[in-house]
């Protein structure tokens, strides 16, 4: 046997899946420190059962083993390890010449290990590998640091190393086993002499109880009959009772349903209405009065100022030097309007290209927006079409877990934590392709449903639990017992030649292989054929000795009946097709999910991005229009004063002309109009404002009218509700009575009204039932189970002595097995320990070119128990314990072991993690020459940063960490250079 290659994916620092292709003789890992080879040593120990965090570098939990993440990378889920074994030699107990070994774990610390393919346990894997010279606890795999922990640790630890070596641990685990389960019959046999004194004193009083318990039965009897009487007659009147109540019930809901339309008053609505318009008219007219008023105000004051101006006479000095200023002025005030408009120009413009710009990013903004919205919309629709689907594959799973085929028994005796040594059925066991469901469930038939037990003794005690319980059959298949079926393999050799055949239907499945006696007891000698004719021809060359299947179902059996047709839809085969097709559904909604995810976030960036463009163009805009707006205030103040002045020049001027009685009269006419208007908007509101009361009183004549329905409306609703609750008490009180009917006595209604019929007067009746309560409570506790029990008692106590008889020869038994391991394991070891003493000798003068290094036993009297000693003596030292070793001097100690114990035990693989990092250029010559002889016999994957350590390899490996924190991988046939 020998590894042949490495997979890693999300192991520690190998985030990608990478692939170590391995090959016999020397294989030598290089890289730089830090760049995550030692990680491939924790690969193997993991894959191969290490349950220490703290041994594969970890810190907290066995999740820390997953790829964490970089600053470039997210961390993973998930992370797992597989080990290919060429096992063409069968090195390993398997019959696999192939051999998977993989482990996969998740951020949930979840576990699971895989043989093929095939779902196992730990377990199952460290019984693989046990003596193998190949699992965690042999000296085959030497990590980082640790090549001096056999020199320094203790004599009883040291021993470990040297019971895999002799081949004694899977005796040691068996003596386990025994000693457990010497504990538990010991158990067994306290529990069954417990169980008879129990007995020996409760069968007297079990016939005082049996006695009690056939009284209280008589007056159950009397009880349910009187009982079930007066209920039927309950249930009668309060029926008669529900069905008046009901009746009015309908009665009050169409009387408020009436009323409530009633007091639909869409009139009121209306008036309410109008008030409003009214309302904003009379507004808007004072608004109006407001204004004529402020203008007839401006009138009266102009009308004022013009008087005043026709008392100035035109020839005035005075005024005339008040014309020239005012017209000074209004050149003045004219020129600064010219600049004040001009650069209100050049402000406009600026904020029209701030506008058309801020425009633009508000287009991005809205695009960007909707195509957030888009994506969100996208993405949630997504989320739960996931949801939906991770449900419908929860709820599969269930209904495949808890199929309706399976029979009450069977699932009884699977869901009843009492029952130990159960595992499960044939059917629930199997994991079966599409192609062979339909064959397969034709074969299995009602077999699918028998369960697998340890031994004959779990399957004798799920039987008399049945028994007891009287809840039907079932068929049991003991590990221990039952016994494989196969098809000669010249025969198989022929069917292989025939054209339409598919394989031996045991060997289609998957399976646990710890289940595989049971799988080929029942599917051993079944041919699958391809189709009908094929079927034919395969069943005509096997003599109709077994039976053959075609895909599609049809079956000929053994002895030539043949049986075919359609088959009903299996409900199992369904299920798991529908559930594959969810999964990939699943998978595949997960990947649209990360990419609509990526564009969303891309989408978020770009409008975070233009979002403060947008801002920072609004921000200039808010700034620009407060100076336009101030411009524009200045405006208005020079064009009114402008306007001020003009009137001024135009009325000196006016006097000139005599004009000033044209202007008045004007004036005059122009305040005339303005009353008129005035009042006429008045008449108008004093005519609106009446309208308003009136509709006012109207409205409050329709609200009293309301109140009135309103009044009608509650005293019909707490009527209803009034009925409807004693519709519910009556309902309560109904499914009380049926239901004691229905549980306590397991009658209907229409049946104990047809044969228990009111004979007693109803007081009289009810008079009984409480005396018969009252006797039945003064027995007190009943064991109505005590008048069988009394009878099988003595038949029970029998049972328990042969029961006791049977563990005390078992106890014996076991005591024989323990001495006969203790016998094998002490012989063996002492064997192995004298060869490899005698080696580690003979290597240690080699290595050290001298001194002295034996191993010796702390106890020779218990080769059991005892723990192993090192004596080391380099040439010309002289050292009393082996603490006072150099580094290199006790890393080349724990080489020579290495070396003495593959000399006498040939161990398929060896990982050596940097073991001669402290040994000179000549030492590790040494090393290097002893692994090339030895390469022949075993594997050898070596981690180093020797340069002379290199030249002995055969395969070369670099790891290097290109991208910070991820582990790559480059290879190099050294024979190919």
């Amino acid at each position: 046997m020998y590894l042949k290659s490495i997979k890693l994916e999300g192991f520690k620092s190998f985030a990608d899946k990478t692939i170590f292709e391995l090959n016999k003789g020397i294989t030598a890992v290089v890289g730089p420190n830090g760049s995550g080879k030692s990680n491939i040593v924790d690969a193997v120990r993991w894959v191969l059962g290490e349950q220490s965090v703290k041994s594969l570098r970890g810190s907290n939990s066995m999740s820390d083993v997953i790829f964490s993440g970089t600053e470039n990378r997210n961390g993973l889920n998930k992370a797992s390890v597989t080990l290919t074994f060429d096992n063409t030699d069968k090195y390993l107990n398997t019959e696999y010449n192939i051999l998977e070994v993989k482990r996969s774990i998740y951020k949930t610390g979840e576990s699971e290990y895989y043989l093929n393919n095939t779902k196992v346990r730990l377990k199952d894997i460290q019984d693989l590998f046990i003596d193998s010279g190949s699992g965690t606890d042999a000296f085959n795999i030497i990590s980082q640091g640790t090549v001096t922990d056999v020199v320094n640790s203790r004599p009883l630890e040291r021993r470990v190393i040297f019971e895999s070596a002799a081949g004694v641990l899977k005796y040691k685990k068996r003596k386990e086993e025994s000693i457990r389960k010497l504990d538990k019959t010991k158990d067994n046999l306290t529990s069954v002499n417990l169980v008879i004194d129990e007995l020996e004193l409760s069968i007297n009083p079990l016939k005082e109880q049996a006695e009690v318990a056939q009284k209280y039965l008589e007056l159950k009897e009397e009880l349910k009959t009187n009982e079930i009487t007066l209920a039927t007659k309950d249930i009668t009147t309060i029926n008669n009772e529900y069905k008046s109540y009901q009746k009015r019930e309908t009665e009050l809901m169409e009387l408020l349903e009436q009323n409530q339309n009633n007091t639909k008053n869409d009139v009121l609505e209306n008036l309410k209405l109008e008030i409003l318009k009214l309302d904003d008219l009379i507004n808007e007219n004072n608004k109006k009065l407001i204004k004529l008023t402020e203008d007839l105000a401006d009138v009266e004051s102009e009308k004022r100022i013009t008087i005043e101006r026709t008392k100035y006479e035109y020839n005035n000095d005075a005024i005339k030097n008040n014309l020239i200023n005012l017209k000074e002025e209004e050149l003045s005030i004219t020129k600064d309007l010219e600049l004040l408009n001009h650069e209100l120009a050049k402000e406009n413009t600026k904020l029209q290209d701030l506008e058309q710009k801020l425009q633009v990013k508000n287009n991005e903004l809205q695009e960007l927006n909707a195509k957030k919205i888009i994506k969100t919309d996208e993405l949630n629709n997504l989320y739960k079409d996931k949801l939906n689907k991770e449900n419908k594959i929860e709820i599969l799973e269930n209904n495949i877990l808890n199929n309706d085929t399976v029979p009450l028994s069977i699932k009884n005796i699977l869901n009843n934590p009492r029952l130990t040594g159960i595992h499960n059925t044939i059917g629930n066991i199997l994991e079966i392709s599409d192609e062979y469901l339909v064959c397969s469930d034709i074969v299995l038939g009602a077999s699918k449903n028998f369960v697998i037990v340890d031994n004959e003794l779990v399957a004798k005690e799920a039987i008399s639990y049945l028994k007891e319980k009287n809840i039907g059959r079932a068929t049991f298949l003991p590990l221990n017992i039952i016994r494989g079926r196969k098809i000669d393999s010249n025969l198989i050799d022929r069917l292989n030649n025939i054209h339409g055949y598919v394989g031996i239907l045991s060997d289609l499945l998957n399976y646990d292989y710890k289940y595989q006696n049971i799988i080929e007891n029942q599917l051993g000698n079944v041919i699958v054929a391809k189709d009908i004719d094929a079927m034919n021809l395969i069943a005509k060359i096997t003599e109709y000795k077994y039976r053959v299947v075609s895909l599609d179902g049809s079956i000929i059996y053994a002895g030539g009946s043949i049986s075919g047709g359609s088959n009903k839809k299996n409900n199992l085969i369904n299920l798991k097709k529908e559930l594959d097709n969810t999964k990939e559904l699943l998978e595949n909604l997960e990947n649209k999910i990360t990419i609509v995810n990526k564009e969303n976030s891309r989408y978020n960036n770009e409008f975070v991005i233009v979002k403060e463009q947008y801002d920072h163009i609004n921000k200039d805009i808010l700034e620009l229009e407060v100076i336009i707006n101030s411009k524009n205030k200045l405006l208005e103040e020079l064009n009114n004063k402008l306007q001020l002045i003009k009137n001024d020049i135009n009325s000196i001027e006016s006097l000139e002309t005599n004009s000033l009685d044209k202007v008045l009269a004007g004036i005059m006419e122009k305040a005339n109009r303005i009353v008129i208007e005035k009042e006429t908007l008045e008449s108008n509101n004093s005519e609106l404002l009446s309208k308003k009361d009136e509709y006012n009183s109207e409205i409050r004549e329709l609200e009293e009218q309301a109140r009135k329905k309103m009044h009608e409306y509650k005293l019909l609703t707490n009527e209803l509700n009034n009925v409807q609750v004693n519709i519910g008490k009556m309902n309560v009180k109904l499914d009380n009575l049926l239901l004691l009917l229905n549980e306590e006595y397991s009658i209907t209604y229409e049946y104990a009204k047809e044969f228990y019929n009111l004979e007693l007067e109803e007081d009289v009746l009810r008079s009984s039932v409480s005396k018969l309560k009252r006797e039945i409570k003064c027995l007190g506790e009943v064991n109505t189970g005590s008048i069988d029990e009394y009878k099988r008692i003595k038949e029970r106590y029998d049972f328990l002595l042969s029961q006791k008889n049977d563990l005390e020869i078992s106890m014996n038994n076991l005591l024989g097995i323990i001495s006969d391991m203790d016998q094998i394991m002490s012989e063996k070891f002492k064997m192995t320990f004298d060869k490899v003493s005698s080696e580690f000798s003979k290597i240690f003068k080699i290595m050290f070119q001298g001194g002295t290094g034996k191993l010796e036993l702390t106890d020779k009297d218990d080769y059991l128990n005892t723990g192993i000693d090192m004596i080391v003596v380099p040439p010309g030292k002289k050292i009393t314990n082996t603490q006072s070793l150099s580094g290199g001097e006790k890393s080349l100690t724990a080489i020579c072991l290495l070396f003495a114990i593959l000399n006498v035990s040939v161990v398929p693989f060896i990982i050596l993690d940097e073991v001669e990092a402290a040994l000179d250029e000549a030492n590790v010559d040494l090393f290097g020459e002893f692994l090339n002889k030895k390469k022949l016999d075993s594997q050898y994957i070596l981690i180093t940063h020797k340069k002379r350590m290199m030249e002995y390899a055969d395969i070369l490996y670099g790891v290097t960490m290109q991208e910070a924190g991820v582990s790559k991988l480059v290879g190099v046939k050294l024979e190919d250079i």
